[in-house]
């Protein structure tokens, strides 16, 4: 049998037994534990792409730094972003003397809207995470750590998702306490953004109770939710690191805000509701034998589409929070072309009209006057199975839309050209 060849542009390869091996190593993710990154390279995430990740992040102003324990309002920066590993070690050097500092850190939460490509080897290797519990809501939340400190800037802290921290350069070593180790503290609680934060407390009174794990290059350290942590080396050490967030805790509440404040903001509902008729006193049996208004329906009907709308649009991208940009150059895609859908990225067609509809990918929404030329492709993709793009068209008139269609998924990484 001959095996076809995929393309993947340096995206991870996670194999099935990676996530059987991590959940039995993490006790169903309730356990910290060090896991060896199983894609071939060695790499989860590529250094260039972290750095080139970083420089976007500093470029755009959209960076938090951290001085010597300290968050500083007005940072001075150096002049160049770093591109090499080299120039990473200067960069902190410099950014230290700049700012008159021993210890420097400068970290970005929400960071995949400054890498299409992260986001998309994010995408890939939280699959079989995803697969086995679940779409996270509200979502996966990508951190970019830089820095050279020896303690964790923000201090003793927790975090309310569980936590896949991938070194890049460097390493991390971390004490780690379970979630009831300081129920009984004395420390003040800080609120931060992602959990509980202690600050800069001396830990050395709980070090003997801590598991310490070590991780570098090559290795995943997982933080189950809610585990308290702290990062402690011997001396200044330079790391650059990504922490994959999965936040699976979100209250039905907050996952449909979002949804149903949308639809209160539509014009349509908006305007003065009519009086309801009054009701006979007497006993009723259920809340099913009041009669709600027309326009009380309506309403009712647009959130709970609304709603709907969103958690396909969530199953889309994994849940993985920014991303989705153009992460290829245009490819010569014709009727010949090999093509296969990546599970990591299903797309997914809504009919919404005669003929009419809504494509999802990526967590995005497009409109698409005429489904019917087009439906056949993503019911291919959804296979995973390899085919050819002709198959996928049912009339010669549909060809440029088809083909269309697949440039577009094809630059965005959705679908893959196979040999």
């Amino acid at each position: 049998m001959t095996v076809a060849t995929v393309e993947n542009h340096g995206f991870p390869v996670i194999p099935q037994s990676f996530w059987d091996e991590a959940f039995e190593a993490t006790a169903e993710c309730t356990r910290p534990a060090v896991l060896k990154v199983p894609d071939p390279s060695g790499r989860l995430f590529r250094t260039e792409d972290v750095l080139e990740l970083g420089a976007s992040i500093i470029k755009s102003g959209d960076v938090s730094v951290n001085v010597d324990g300290t968050l500083v309002k007005n940072p001075v920066m150096p002049d160049t972003p770093p591109a090499t590993v080299e120039e990473f070690e200067q960069f902190l050097s410099e950014l230290a003397l700049r700012n008159n500092a021993r210890a420097v850190t400068y970290t970005r939460d929400y960071c995949l809207k400054h890498s299409d490509r992260v986001a998309m080897m994010t995408r890939a290797f939280t699959s079989g995470y995803v697969e086995r519990l679940g779409v996270p809501t509200p979502g996966v939340n990508v951190v970019y750590i830089a820095g050279r400190y020896e303690e964790t800037w923000i201090g003793l802290h927790n975090d309310f998702c569980s936590t896949f921290l991938v070194p890049v350069y460097g390493r991390k070593k971390i004490m780690l306490w379970p979630p009831e180790y300081f129920a009984d503290s004395e420390h003040d609680k800080k609120p931060a953004l992602n959990g509980v934060c202690f600050g800069h407390v001396d830990v050395s009174p709980y070090a003997s109770d801590a598991v310490v794990l070590d991780a570098g290059p090559g290795e995943i350290l997982f933080i189950p939710e809610n585990w308290w942590h702290y990062n402690q080396l011997p001396g200044l050490e330079t790391s650059l690191a990504l922490s994959i967030g999965i936040f699976s805790n979100g209250t039905p509440a907050n996952s449909a805000k979002p949804a149903i404040d949308a639809v209160l903001r539509m014009p349509q509902f908006s305007r003065r509701a009519d009086s309801h008729d009054r009701l006979p006193g007497g006993v009723i049996d259920s809340l099913g034998e009041v009669t709600l208004s027309a326009a009380t329906q309506e309403l009712l009907h647009a959130i709970r589409d609304s709603v709907a709308v969103q958690m396909v649009a969530r199953s889309t991208s994994n849940g993985v929070i920014g991303g989705g940009g153009n992460i290829r150059a245009a490819a010569d895609i014709t009727p010949a072309t090999a093509l296969r859908g990546r599970p990591d990225c299903p797309v997914i067609l809504l009919r919404s009209g005669s003929d009419a509809g809504l494509l999802f990918a990526l967590g995005s929404i497009t409109k698409q006057p005429h489904i019917e030329q087009i439906a056949a492709l993503v019911e291919h993709l959804g296979s995973t199975e390899r085919f050819l793009l002709g198959d996928a068209i049912a009339h010669a008139d549909h060809a440029a839309q088809v083909e269309e269609l697949a440039q577009s998924l094809y630059r965005r990484g959705i679908i893959d050209i196979v040999d």
